[in-house]
């Protein structure tokens, strides 16, 4: 087994709109056995158009030899980054020349190599799921501002930050603690790859939360706030470097599910970028701390020599039925828009229950979040794939050392990491997020059930997930049979 470590900075392949808090990076594990080769790309970016991120793929293994299967785009859904058209076009064709040159150079100076890896077990210290139903009221979901308990439970009594649009619902649950305990992801993975000298060629971190809060001060007043945004790497970047003092070589992180997994991150004083990026520091210690304490505990030698493949599958998922068919319908949605705002405020002012209140709520901004979820003719989705409501998206795999990578399309839900472990229960199962480019949220019928940022934010059929898990299963089941 030869491995490989790279970082890149993307400074140069986009137009800045912001001033640099830290450089933004591309990240690169090349891995290679016999004849089996795979690079995993994990880049600081918010959203890219999964043309454009295939695009990437396909010119990266023509020009580097590397089979387009084998070859993973993940993108950490950092907001303090560049995001779709921003990453599109000549941006992307800069991107795809640096890459390229830096991946051709990486396979050069790939080594022969040994790895350890320790699975951390973080319980729910650093991360709690921010969707919860509330009683008589509905499904939400909080971005910040959560209290926590004596025990580090994340609650809050506050439907101001349960994105409600600013409706006030008087409740008796809101006279004591809502608690947000769904399931989470707790596995995080920490591997090291060293040469046969011993040294140490590089890093690879794991974990499932949201990176967002070098943008915490703009969920707060502050009258001078977009004056505030810089781009920044966020915890995991932070969590990356940490690990490169520690340990040596080239520290790189992958994420986990995020769509409804959120850091436990700070709210009172997060009023500047500088305060946001200390708590992205903070964050990084806490986790990246955790994890490297296991690892000194717990870290194992790994079977380099196990079974090591690679593959992509395809899946064909329905879009969600109040899609428009056409950009034409698109670009004519706004009295849609304003007759849901209309029937909105007329059930506010009338004074009818909030569970009736916070599903109209729920229509009004998914209509608005249409213009969001299809961006335009250029780049998102194709007018074939509205006019037949069917989205192929890719699913990559990776076997190595005894583990099963599985990157999977858009914002996945907590769901997918628990359904990909038990399904795959005799395993070690690492799934993750983001992996294609960007197809928004990934809601499962729960989420559609409940209502709330999920449900706004996914072109997904209720089924979609469903169909997903059946088709992808027996893929799966095949690629691990040796």
């Amino acid at each position: 087994m030869k491995c490989g470590f790279a970082k890149m900075s993307t400074k140069g392949t986009f137009e800045p709109v912001w001033p640099y808090g830290t450089d933004i990076y591309g990240r690169f594990l090349y891995l290679e056995s016999g004849k089996e080769r795979v690079l995993i790309a994990a880049f600081d970016l918010s959203a890219s158009y999964p043309r454009e991120a295939a695009r990437w793929r396909r010119e990266v293994a023509r020009r580097t030899g590397i089979p387009e299967k084998s070859v993973w785009y993940h993108e950490l859904q950092i907001h303090a980054a560049p995001e779709f058209e921003q990453m599109a076009g000549k941006a992307m064709d800069a991107l795809i020349d640096r890459s390229v040159e830096t991946i051709l150079e990486l396979i050069d100076r790939a080594e022969e190599c040994d790895c350890y890896v320790a699975e951390c077990d973080m319980g729910t210290e650093f991360t709690f799921n921010r969707e919860q139903y509330v009683e008589e009221l509905g499904g939400v979901t909080v971005w910040t501002g959560m209290s926590f308990d004596e025990e580090g439970r994340p609650y809050t009594q506050n439907p101001d930050i349960m994105l409600l649009r600013g409706y006030q619902p008087k409740l008796p649950v809101f006279d004591q603690p809502i608690y947000f305990d769904n399931p989470n992801d707790q596995m995080a993975y920490l591997f090291l790859f060293k040469n046969k000298e011993g040294k140490t060629i590089g890093t690879l971190s794991r974990f499932a939360a949201h990176p967002d809060a070098a943008v915490l001060f703009e969920q707060r007043f502050h009258p001078n706030k977009e004056h505030e945004y810089h781009y920044d790497f966020d915890w995991p970047g932070y969590l990356s470097e940490d690990m490169e003092k520690v340990f040596g070589g080239i520290g790189m992180y992958i994420n986990g599910p995020c769509a409804d997994l959120s850091a436990k991150k700070s709210y009172d004083g997060m009023d500047t970028y500088e305060d946001s990026a200390a708590d992205c520091r903070r964050l990084a210690s806490l986790i990246g701390g955790r994890m490297r304490e296991i690892f000194t505990k717990n870290a194992v030698k790994l079977d380099v020599d196990a079974a090591f493949k690679t593959e992509s599958f395809e899946i064909t998922l329905p879009m969600k039925e109040d899609i428009p068919y056409t950009y034409d319908e698109i670009r004519s949605i706004q009295p849609q828009i304003d007759e849901a705002q209309r029937r909105l405020d007329e059930a506010i002012a009338r004074g009818e229950a909030p569970a009736h209140i916070k599903r109209l709520i729920d229509d009004r901004w998914r209509i608005g979040h249409i213009n969001h979820l299809i961006r335009g003719e250029e780049y998102s989705f194709t007018e074939q794939q509205l006019a037949t409501h069917e989205v192929t998206v890719c699913v990559t795999a990776l076997r190595f050392g005894g583990y099963l990578f599985v990157g999977v399309p858009g914002e996945s839900l907590v769901d997918i990491t628990l359904w990909l472990r038990s399904r795959f229960s005799g395993t070690k199962t690492v799934s993750v997020d983001q992996v294609g480019g960007y197809y928004n949220y990934m809601a499962t019928p729960r989420s559609m059930t409940l209502g709330g940022y999920t449900y706004w934010s996914s072109w997904v059929r209720r089924d979609a997930i469903p169909i997903f898990k059946a088709a992808l299963a027996p893929k799966l089941d095949e690629f691990m049979r040796d």
